[in-house]
């Protein structure tokens, strides 16, 4: 297993829509494209948390289900080393671990 920081892609970097920059002053420009413009992206970004949620709830049930397997195979096979169950699988809304980059 890898235990690699996740290294930032195209993903976080601000773009000119996300920024807000437009090239018409706000005064000579309608707000009903901007608006629907946030609202599609709003839809999207919505959609995607939800993939994401259920992704997580899916790998949190095959990690106890394989921590219960090895479980009953150690007990089978008579193991002294017992692998604990996860007690606290991170939730959908768990607060992330604060990380630090380290450039060798």
């Amino acid at each position: 297993m890898s235990s690699k920081q996740p290294t930032p892609g195209l993903r976080g970097i601000k773009n000119i829509g996300s920024a807000g920059i437009r090239s018409l002053p706000r005064t000579h420009r309608s707000g009903y494209l901007d608006l629907y413009v946030l609202g599609r992206e709003k839809g999207r970004l919505e959609k995607e948390i939800f993939t994401l949620d259920a992704k997580r709830t899916g790998a949190a049930e095959q990690l106890a289900n394989v921590v219960k397997r090895i479980i009953t195979l150690q007990k089978e096979t008579g193991e002294k080393e017992h692998v604990k169950p996860p007690e606290n699988i991170p939730g959908p809304r768990a607060k992330r671990l604060k990380t630090v980059v380290l450039e060798y």
